[in-house]
């Protein structure tokens, strides 16, 4: 026995230098997260979501600027990286959970895109010496499955309570009031589901009796149309509807909204009919007063207005949700039924639907994620389904924390591939500034579905794909499973910055919907 226990003490004398040796060395007073193999060791991704943010060159007069930006930017990190969760969970992983149908599920999570969580630590470190300013935003998993726990029950009892209040309200003869009440409990609703969607996607069971909190929204439903009376008949309506709920939901005056296009079902692609929706919710929101309306990214825009479009039985249902951009935070939310005879033959649906599912399964497999390198890709009409007409012209912007090279690559309607720009560099003095890409594109037939796929990477040019040049375009001859093989590749390269070989790739996709002039 004395022997066994002289070799053990022997073996983890060996162990312990060998575990040490393993860590790469901290300078005196670094914090050990700024380093990749203590992040994984102390924060492991089953038990943590993390965002790491490194900004160089970060002058004293700079600091609090890149702070504030790289504490936004870790923090969106990690809801991002939660919303690509939310898209890839199974139905498998649904039926297992809780009683909730897949379809159910993906009717409620589809405009979760920047999720709210809850309990996010944020860490900072500046290095006086080398210039370089680091952010590290983390969340405990146990901790934000027990808070929307917490969360669910208490905004179940205040939908139960208001319904109850709302009854009450009708037998009282005063309708008017029970539906501004039920208006105004319907951003519960999609706080429900996206707590419900956030903690299922990372594997807790939650506790709700989803079939009970089905026939809940249900009835509030049927009470909301037992108020209303009346079936709506056009779109004009539908958007005048879309808009006098959320004027009961929020109180604001002439603040910036960025109203995005509404996407069929869990597509996230567009149609006539969200272009003509679009058009008329716009002119409808700013004839509330509450709103000043964008189309695209700008500073001043406070909120921000997303919609998915489901089709059930000669209906289109169609759910909005409004959010405070700075919070995350949802803040008003409506659900309108219309019948599709009241479109008047405007499409819906893609005109490409299932060749374009077809095309974003194969983007979506072996996808690897971003290495804290941060990328944004927008066009002139946003990175949310844009939808450009025969003749408009598209002009890119891009953004990155880091310099880098950008490969811009274009998927086509007819599956053409078209390598836009090769190896587009962000500078140092760039770092952190929407950049206007100097070319501009023409939007031309074939239409449909189409998307731009842009990879990020800091260091050296990327791979050469095999191309063939005509007619002043670069077309790829390439597949696209070849092409993700080539652009994901993450080469840890040598540098004496610490944390900066770890920043090494991002990669972005918009998908774009393209429409004959009417």
């Amino acid at each position: 026995m004395q022997t066994s226990k002289k070799l053990l003490h022997v073996t983890l004398c060996v162990l312990l230098p060998l575990l040490s040796f393993a860590f790469s060395p901290l300078k005196k007073g670094d914090p050990t997260w700024i380093r990749r193999e203590y992040r994984e060791a102390y924060f492991p991704k089953d038990k943590f979501l993390v965002g790491f943010q490194v900004a160089e060159n970060t002058t004293v007069e700079l600091k609090e600027e890149n702070l504030k930006n790289l504490k936004q930017l870790a923090q969106n990190e990690l809801a991002e990286s939660v919303s690509v969760r939310i898209e890839s969970v199974s139905k498998l992983d649904i039926g297992s959970a809780s009683g909730a149908s897949y379809e159910n599920f993906k009717q409620n999570s589809t405009s979760f895109s920047n999720v709210s969580l809850s309990g996010v630590k944020v860490e900072t470190h500046y290095d006086e010496k080398k210039l370089i300013l680091y952010v590290f935003a983390y969340v405990n998993i146990k901790e934000l499955l027990q808070s929307n726990r917490t969360r669910i029950s208490t905004y179940i009892e205040k939908i139960k309570s208001t319904k109850q209040q709302a009854e009450n309200n009708i037998s009282a003869g005063n309708s008017a009031l029970a539906k501004k009440a039920l208006r105004r409990v319907l951003p519960t609703f999609r706080e429900i589901e996206e707590l419900y969607s956030v903690s299922i996607t990372l594997g807790d069971k939650v506790g709700l009796d989803y079939e009970e909190f089905l026939l809940l929204e249900t009835e509030v439903s049927q009470l909301m149309a037992q108020l209303n009376n009346r079936e709506i008949a056009s779109v004009n309506e539908l958007a005048n509807e879309i808009s006098s709920t959320l004027s009961d939901q929020i109180k604001v005056s002439n603040q910036g909204l960025l109203l995005e296009n509404f996407t069929f079902e869990d597509t996230k692609m567009g149609s006539k009919f969200s272009r003509k929706l679009n058009q008329l919710l716009e002119l409808s929101l700013s004839a509330e007063g509450m709103f000043k309306v964008t189309n695209s990214e700008s500073p001043s825009n406070k909120y921000v207005i997303t919609g998915t479009i489901w089709e059930n039985e000669g209906q289109l249902s169609v759910i909005s949700i409004l959010r405070d951009i700075a919070t995350k935070s949802i803040i008003g939310s409506s659900e309108s039924k219309i019948s599709i005879e009241a479109l008047n033959n405007l499409s819906y649906k893609p005109q490409n639907l299932q060749q374009a599912m077809m095309v974003q399964q194969q983007f979506s497999s072996d996808v690897i994620e971003n290495s804290g390198l941060s990328l944004e890709v927008i066009t002139n009409k946003g990175n949310n389904s844009p939808i450009f007409a025969m003749g408009d012209i598209m002009s890119l912007y891009v953004k990155a924390n880091r310099p880098c090279k950008v490969r811009f690559i274009y998927h086509m309607a007819d599956g053409t591939k078209v390598l836009l720009l090769d190896n587009y560099t962000i500078g140092q003095h760039q770092v952190n500034q929407m950049v206007k890409v100097s070319q501009e594109f023409q939007c031309y037939p074939p239409f449909g579905i189409e998307t731009l796929q842009a990879f990020a990477k800091t260091g050296g040019n990327f791979e050469p794909l095999n191309t063939t040049n005509q007619q002043g375009y670069v077309f790829i001859n390439d597949d696209i499973e070849t092409i993700n093989a080539k652009n994901r590749k993450v080469i840890i390269e040598n540098s004496e910055i610490e944390g900066a070989n770890e920043v090494a790739f991002a990669e972005k996709r918009v998908l774009i919907t393209t429409l004959p002039a009417n």
